[in-house]
């Protein structure tokens, strides 16, 4: 099996290393544009629409008219133009909901991305090409088998990092009899509740923050753009987004290990995250031009709640863990799972903030999520053809 990794370092560029990198994030934003304008000027001149390998064949001609363009190491300059060239065809993919290409504002240019002259991390630094040896916190190693296929060196809130992207051919067995398993039921109150009863609470890391934010936005919305007031507070505005970014992820992983650490079998909702965060279709009125109230203002509020909470990242973390720990992980179709009496199966249609599931049949009474939950591992169980019935009473 082939295993895709990142691993992520600090790096602790001289102020040299720095000033270089800056110039070339700044040249890569330039290419950028260029590359999207020539797109743009080509396609309604000749009504044709120019390939990626059309415009590396001009990195020659670009680098002969504008000499500093030779600073930057070739391939991250195709990079680039890959980039652009990957936003074009998811654009033509789903013009609906992926925007056109935009063109990169000073200072949105934060990384550049090496495909070849990659070293590994030696004697506590590492080496990128028209850059030097740049000081690294090597704190754990690559596996001498995984080969290096990208390095990528980013800015994020005035911190340097490198990332290393990896592929591993790696032998690993799943168990085929699970010992433990266990259903988990995601929700914005309590961020899981598993068929055992436990649960964990949301950390809400963006709505703890939303005071200090707005405090900064508002200062930033004042200040001069470019004066030395603008630039401390745009830095002040990412230190605070790049610190909740932190919160969550460290939750995140957290709770993934915590789970993976007790079970052999996990089953989750197989939720459409991104369908659940869409903004709602606007209504018109029949009888005028204008537009009828369609709740935009409450789901903006629910959207930003289930973007807070991380489900789409958890569920990514739970896969490539559960695949290295060689444990199972499958998801199942939510639909009525909150509706269904884990008891007797009988379906009680319930509005969402009934939080106490209560059957008038069985005399079951469970907390709506833990009672979701029970439902989930019964249908996960039974997909993957395991006895579900010991399971489900234990838990009921």
């Amino acid at each position: 099996m082939i295993i895709k990794r990142t691993y992520k370092y600090r790096i602790y560029p001289t102020k040299a290393q720095r000033t270089c990198l800056e110039n070339q994030f700044s040249m890569c934003r330039h290419l950028y544009n260029w590359a999207l304008e020539d797109r743009i000027w080509f396609y309604q001149v000749h009504g044709i629409s120019l390939s990626l390998y059309d415009q590396i064949n001009e990195l020659p001609v670009l680098k002969s008219q504008r000499p500093w363009f030779k600073s930057v190491h070739s391939q991250v300059l195709q990079n680039v133009l890959g980039r652009l060239d990957v936003s074009y065809k998811n654009f033509f993919r789903d013009p609906g909901n992926i925007g056109f290409p935009k063109f990169k504002k000073y200072k949105q240019w934060q990384s550049i991305t090496y495909c070849q002259a990659i070293s590994r991390p030696d004697g506590g630094k590492i080496r990128a090409s028209k850059i030097g040896d740049i000081k690294i916190q090597y704190h754990r190693m690559i596996p001498e088998s995984a080969k290096i296929k990208t390095m990528t060196v980013k800015k994020e809130a005035g911190k340097w990092f490198v990332c290393f992207s990896v592929e591993q051919d790696q032998h690993i067995e799943l168990k085929q009899t699970p010992v433990n398993s266990l259903g988990i039921d995601l929700g914005l109150i309590d961020f899981y509740y598993d068929s055992d009863g436990d649960h964990v609470s949301v950390p809400r890391c963006l709505r703890k923050s939303e005071r200090k934010l707005a405090k900064i936005q508002r200062k930033l919305s004042k200040a001069k753009k470019r004066s030395k007031r603008y630039k401390k507070l745009l830095k002040a505005l990412q230190k605070c987004h790049y610190k909740i970014k932190c919160q969550r992820s460290d939750f995140l992983h957290k709770t993934a290990n915590n789970l993976l650490d007790k079970i052999d079998f996990l089953v989750f909702e197989n939720l459409n995250i991104k369908n659940m965060t869409r903004k709602p279709a606007p209504k018109k009125d029949p009888n005028s031009d204008k537009f009828l109230p369609n709740g935009a203002s409450a789901k903006s509020g629910l959207n930003k709640s289930i973007s807070d909470a991380g489900w789409c990242q958890f569920l990514t973390l739970l896969k490539y863990k559960a695949e290295t720990l060689g444990k199972q992980l499958v998801g199942v179709n939510p639909a009525y799972t909150s509706q269904t009496c884990s008891g007797c199966g009988k379906i009680f249609k319930k509005a969402l903030s009934v939080r106490t599931h209560k059957c008038s049949r069985c005399g079951l009474v469970l907390n709506r999520d833990h009672n979701a939950a029970i439902n989930i591992l019964r249908l996960g169980l039974q997909s993957q053809g395991f006895s579900q019935e010991a399971p489900a009473i234990a838990f009921a």
